[in-house]
């Protein structure tokens, strides 16, 4: 009867949920469309273009119909939700939803005569910008799925942001900045993984002073570097012709050509780290072993594995992917170092991460919805003038990040063990 009751369980959670995003799509789609039959006028109209592969291909839509659509597109989606659907379809249906509200206020918000809206650069410039996200969130993945709690990506971004540019200045040599990005990270993540499993710290504070101390750190080194000159300049791949490889024939292809084959190396690196790890977690024998020191070291402990050491060497190895996404801000950007330059986005990698679910592919998609809403907000903000504000939009990833927390569209269960230290015997 309690395995049963067990199964169920889960079933039952999700029905729970179901009304609850139902409901928040019904009310959200009826909204918007109220407001664009109030406010938009008759005669308003949205342009869209192909920016890179059709010369001045362009369609254009009445505003106000096209919106109206779409919300009522995200509602119905909502009630399908309220009426008792299969379980399966639950995420198909709930990206219908998000979708159309979304492309819907991004119609109203661009439509203003003289302005076409860039699919494909907004949707290239929307991967590269999640990049960050990227790497934070692979190397949070990679630490927690170990059961160690990596607070400290932040510092590890600052970390590869500082050594990448002055590396590659020494060395006049980019892809030299990126190895020297890649060891900072490593041996930021070197002192919290020897913390957290000889000494058995609070994983949560040491991540917090690690953070501070390369805040600190790169403060100083930045001020040193100013009077000597020379350290610090701007050094990155568009200088070296990385900054757009096109793949032949595929950056031809319209919409999928520009955004995924015709871009800065670092996207390349990114996509596959994503998809490398995934396969390595849930493939291969490494990555058995690392979800059982994660959910259960004592069981991984009574087959051989030595659970400290897995711990340590992954966590360092962790700290070559966030030190490398260091350099996204420096090398990939072309830009000089400056103090406290990565703005916080370390702590958003551990949120996307968790909008994941701890799984590569869930991180991938988390930082696709915090690229895209930066890169619309940045777009909207540049444009002027627009009735949907750009940081109306740039906040709504930290919105579904609370949702997620909160257990609405699915709990997000963090690794059994994470954060809990181990001793050899312990049960």
């Amino acid at each position: 009867m309690a395995v049963a009751t067990a199964a169920i369980e889960p079933e039952t959670r999700a029905r729970r949920r179901h009304p609850k995003a139902g409901i928040a799509y019904v009310v959200l789609g009826i909204a918007l469309a109220a407001a664009a039959l109030a406010v938009v006028g008759p005669g308003r109209e949205t342009t869209f273009a192909l920016d890179r592969t059709i010369g001045d291909a362009q369609w254009t839509v009445p505003t106000r119909t096209t919106v109206t659509v779409l919300a009522l597109l995200a509602a119905l989606a909502g009630g399908w939700l309220l009426a008792g659907m299969r379980r399966g379809l639950y995420r198909l249906v709930s990206t219908i939803a998000l979708a159309a509200l979304v492309i819907g206020l991004i119609t109203w918000a661009v439509a203003r005569p003289g302005v076409v809206f860039p699919v494909e650069a907004v949707l290239a410039g929307s991967l590269f910008l999640s990049l960050p996200f990227i790497f934070g969130a692979l190397s949070g993945v990679v630490c927690e799925r170990s059961g160690v709690i990596n607070i400290g990506i932040e510092g590890q971004f600052l970390m590869g942001a500082f050594a990448g540019v002055f590396v590659a200045n020494i060395a006049d040599n980019p892809y030299a900045g990126m190895l020297g990005a890649m060891i900072a990270g490593a041996l930021s993540t070197m002192l919290l993984a020897l913390l957290a499993t000889k000494y058995q710290v609070n994983q949560v504070v040491v991540g917090v002073i690690l953070n501070l101390l390369a805040l600190g750190f790169t403060g100083f080194m930045y001020d040193q570097l100013k009077t000597t000159g020379g350290y610090n300049s701007p050094y990155g791949v568009a200088s070296n012709a990385l900054d757009g490889i096109g793949l032949g024939f595929l950056s031809g292809i319209p919409v999928v050509g520009p955004v995924l084959f015709d871009q800065n190396i670092f996207v390349y690196i990114g996509l596959f780290l994503v998809f490398a790890i995934w396969f390595a977690l849930f493939h291969t024998r490494w990555g058995l072993r690392t979800r059982s020191v994660g959910e259960h070291p004592a069981a991984a402990d009574s087959m051989g594995v030595n659970v400290n050491r897995l711990r340590f060497w992954n966590v360092t190895a962790a700290g070559l992917i966030s030190g490398f996404g260091g350099a996204f801000f420096t090398i990939a950007n072309s830009l000089a170092f400056n103090k406290n330059m990565t703005a916080g986005l370390g702590f958003v990698a551990l949120a996307v991460m968790i909008v994941g679910r701890w799984n590569p592919l869930g991180a991938l998609a988390g930082a696709l919805i915090f690229g895209f809403t930066t890169q619309i907000a940045d777009y909207l903000d540049a444009m002027g003038g627009s009735p949907v504000p750009g940081p109306f939009l740039q906040m709504l990833p930290y919105a579904v990040t609370l949702v997620v927390v909160a257990g609405l569209i699915g709990r997000a269960k963090a690794p059994a063990a994470d954060g809990v230290p181990y001793n050899p015997g312990d049960q």
